[in-house]
């Protein structure tokens, strides 16, 4: 409910726009400039209320961020203890607001999000906030307030119980133009942690990236090279070259539909978020491994282009993981990760014979196994299979492989859904999508292994 002074705020600007149409008329009528000197009139009048209002309202903030504790003052100092700021407070004047005050408000959104979001959520979002390039952050901060708040949260649950309420449809309809509803952040699979256990490493290890456009723009280069100089010698020109990375987004969507009874007799609307978090994640997980970077993100096997072939045929031997990590050059060698599928996983480890060497190091639940002193993660979408050509792991330092986030997911109800024929068959659906691109950024920085 808004407060008495944003209500009387609301009807000064419907009064200032009245008479600012009576300022700009080139030949005012007489009944005109008589409505302008009444409109004068009740603004006076509603600006002494105005100003009153804040005045109570500003003493009954401090009131209330301060409370006393109880008991009289020989049984101990008064304790003063204080309320956090309501970032949502003052959220139609963001107009006014700088771009600090987005980010700051933003990061006491999430840390005041309801308990369903995990910790390490938290962290992922707040992450998500603090790295964005600066252009964007400001983008990330207002997407986390507009739909963080406990009334959109509600809204949102009303919509998804009864996705025909015009007034909540209304509430929601952040993205007028193409009738999609944004999902809260504190249930975004694109801006939470969609799945610890998930076999989908790459948000957990990758670059992330935002944008409020189709592409991401990025700079790279190979580094600067040193050297050394003699007494008074002219110094070497050791510019380095600046290549220039462009990663497109592309839509991802999910389609859940049910019948009628289905929808009225179970809670599957409430289930939607989980679901469609866990469509996203397969999905992108096979694109951001495979990916043909046309249709669909980049994947690491399509980008990292340069390999080490396995020493055998059609095999896979202990040497191949030593000659693998040696390829990629020191400067990403020591911050590098393995990835493998889960059969190629379990192959490497029963190269460990001595049970526990430096080898392979399993370091406990929540931690990543290591292998030669690297976290190892699983992708349920490399190659298994030791077939020649197989391309059965990768080894690199995936902060160089980058995903770009057009942040937020979009959903849409679809009430009738017809067949064939185009007559009704008794369903209703729900549309997801959501865009997303990656690539690698250095390609230097990965080797791939092939079996032979």
């Amino acid at each position: 409910m808004k407060k008495q002074s944003e209500q009387l705020a609301d009807e000064m600007e419907i009064i200032r726009a009245e008479l600012k149409t009576i300022q700009d008329a080139e030949d005012p009528t007489e009944d005109e400039l008589s409505r302008g000197e009444a409109l004068l009139e009740e603004w006076d009048v509603k600006k002494a209320v105005y100003d009153k209002a804040v005045a109570r309202e500003s003493k009954v903030d401090e009131v209330m961020r301060a409370s006393l504790a109880s008991g009289n003052r020989e049984s101990g100092p008064t304790v003063i203890t204080r309320t956090k700021r309501n970032p949502y407070e003052e959220l139609h004047r963001s107009k006014t607001w700088t771009d600090a005050d987005f980010i700051e408000r933003a990061k006491d959104a999430v840390e005041q999000a309801p308990e369903h979001m995990t910790d390490d959520a938290r962290e992922n979002a707040t992450a998500l906030i603090e790295r964005a390039a600066k252009g964007q952050r400001k983008a990330v901060a207002k997407h986390i307030l507009t739909t963080g708040s406990p009334e959109y949260h509600e809204a949102f649950e009303d919509y998804l119980n009864d996705p025909e309420n015009t007034v909540n449809r209304a509430a929601l309809s952040l993205t007028a133009a193409n009738g999609g509803y944004l999902i809260p952040f504190t249930l975004d699979p694109s801006i939470i942690l969609t799945n610890n256990g998930s076999s989908n490493p790459y948000r957990r290890i990758a670059a992330i990236k935002q944008t409020a456009t189709n592409e991401w723009n990025g700079v790279t280069s190979a580094g600067v090279n040193a050297g050394w100089l003699a007494e008074a010698a002219e110094a070497s020109d050791n510019t380095p070259t600046v290549g220039q990375v462009k990663i497109p987004v592309h839509k991802g969507a999910a389609w859940l539909f049910g019948s009628f009874e289905v929808l009225q007799d179970s809670d599957f609307a409430s289930e939607l978020p989980m679901l469609i978090a866990d469509a996203k994640d397969r999905i992108e997980e096979t694109a951001f491994t495979t990916g043909n970077g046309t249709t669909a993100p980049k994947g690491i096997i399509t980008a990292a282009t340069t390999t080490v072939t396995a020493a055998g045929t059609a095999a896979y031997a202990v040497g191949d993981v030593y000659a693998l990590q040696a390829a990629v050059p020191p400067r990403w060698r020591d911050k590098g990760s393995w990835l493998m599928n889960i059969s190629t996983v379990n192959r490497t480890r029963q190269f460990d014979e001595a049970g526990g060497s430096s080898f392979w190091a399993n370091l406990g639940a929540g931690t990543p196994e290591r292998l030669l002193g690297r976290p190892v993660y699983e992708s349920s979408t490399m190659a298994s299979a030791l077939t020649t050509g197989s391309k059965i792991a990768v080894y690199g330092d995936f902060s160089q492989f980058a995903i770009v986030d057009r942040i937020g997911v979009s959903l849409m109800y679809e009430p009738l859904i017809k067949g064939e024929n185009g007559r009704p068959t008794g369903q209703a659906g729900w549309f997801a999508y959501w865009r997303t691109g990656s690539d690698v950024l250095t390609p230097n920085a990965f080797r791939v292994l092939v079996t032979g």
